[in-house]
């Protein structure tokens, strides 16, 4: 007989968004944003974000069944 399981399944969401600085150039703009996410010293609530979107083909199971 076979028995009913409940298997996990996720979708990832994701959101974009901006932070502005000041810089040489694009790639130096990149490198502040990045060592200051690295650092801490930004925080989410700090940026302009976007709506939500899913991920594109992100449908999948976690591999957690009760």
């Amino acid at each position: 007989m076979k028995q009913k399981f409940t298997v996990s399944v996720e979708k990832r969401l994701y959101c974009t968004g901006t932070v502005e600085v000041s810089a040489n150039t694009p790639d130096e703009a990149i490198e502040i944003v990045q060592k200051k996410i690295d650092s801490g010293s930004i925080q989410t609530n700090q940026i302009e974000w976007d709506d939500s979107e899913y991920e594109d083909c992100s449908f999948t199971t976690t591999g957690d069944v009760e």
